[in-house]
C-alpha cells in the first residue's frame, strides 16, 4: 500500500492568511464606525431641524395673534407701546444681564368652558439672556409684585441674537432698526414684521422673519 506524502501548511502562507483576515476586519470596523457615525449625525440634524420648526412655529404663532392692548407694571404704570423691542428694553431689571428683543400680548389662548380665571390673551416677551433665546409668558396681563412668568428656550448654544424691525425710508426703501418704536413715531402701532438674527459659533448668520398681527 502506498502512501501518499502529505505537505503542511508554511510559516509564510499562514502569515499572509492572517494578514489578508486582519485587513478584512479592519475594514468592516471602519465601515461599521462611518455607520454609527452616520447615523449620530443624522439623529443630532434631525433634532435641531425638529426643534428650529418648533420654535419657528411658536413664534410665528405668537406674533400673527398680536392684540393692540397696551400692559401696566407692578406699580401701575401703563406701557407706552402695545409693541417694544430693542436694545432699549436691554436695561429692564430681570434682563440685567442680556437683552429682551421684543414684547406685547397675543390673542387665542385656549380657555375651554371659561375654566381658569383668565382671559384668552396673553402677555408674551422673547428674552436673549444667557446664549439662549427664551420665551417668557404670564398668566395675567398686568404685572403685579406676586406674578410668575413661564419660560421655554427655543435657541440655545448662541453667540449672539437680535431682533429687527422694518422701517420705509422716503423713497420707499426699507431700512431695518433694532428699536421699536422707532425715534420720532408716535403713533403706537407695531412694525409690519419682526426679524430674529442669531449667531451661531463657527456659522453663518440666521435670519428668522415673521409678520405680525394680520399682515
Amino acid at each position: 500500500m502506498r502512501w501518499k506524502e502529505q505537505r503542511g501548511v508554511t510559516m509564510p502562507e499562514v502569515l499572509i492568511s492572517l494578514l489578508i483576515l486582519s485587513l478584512i476586519a479592519s475594514a468592516c470596523v471602519y465601515a461599521l464606525r462611518l455607520g454609527v457615525d452616520s447615523r449620530d449625525q443624522l439623529v443630532k440634524t434631525t433634532d435641531e431641524l425638529r426643534d428650529l420648526q418648533i420654535a419657528r412655529i411658536l413664534i410665528k404663532e405668537d406674533l400673527a395673534q398680536f392684540v393692540d392692548r397696551r400692559v401696566r407694571d407692578e406699580f401701575g404704570n401703563i406701557a407706552p407701546q402695545s409693541f417694544t423691542g430693542g436694545d432699549s428694553l436691554g436695561r429692564r431689571r430681570d434682563v440685567e444681564e442680556g437683552e429682551l428683543l421684543f414684547s406685547f400680548v397675543r390673542g387665542g389662548r385656549l380657555n375651554p368652558n371659561a375654566v381658569e380665571p383668565r382671559s384668552a390673551l396673553q402677555y408674551v416677551e422673547y428674552v436673549y439672556l444667557d446664549n439662549a433665546v427664551r420665551r417668557r409668558a404670564r398668566d395675567y396681563l398686568d404685572e403685579s409684585a406676586s406674578s410668575e412668568m413661564t419660560e421655554r428656550i427655543l435657541f440655545d448654544g448662541l453667540a449672539e441674537a437680535r431682533a429687527e424691525f422694518p422701517v420705509a425710508d422716503a423713497v420707499g426703501d426699507i431700512d431695518w432698526v433694532r428699536e421699536w418704536p422707532v425715534a420720532g413715531r408716535g403713533d403706537g402701532a407695531p412694525p409690519p414684521a419682526a426679524a430674529l438674527v442669531l449667531f451661531r459659533p463657527e456659522k453663518d448668520e440666521e435670519r428668522h422673519l415673521f409678520w405680525i398681527g394680520e399682515f
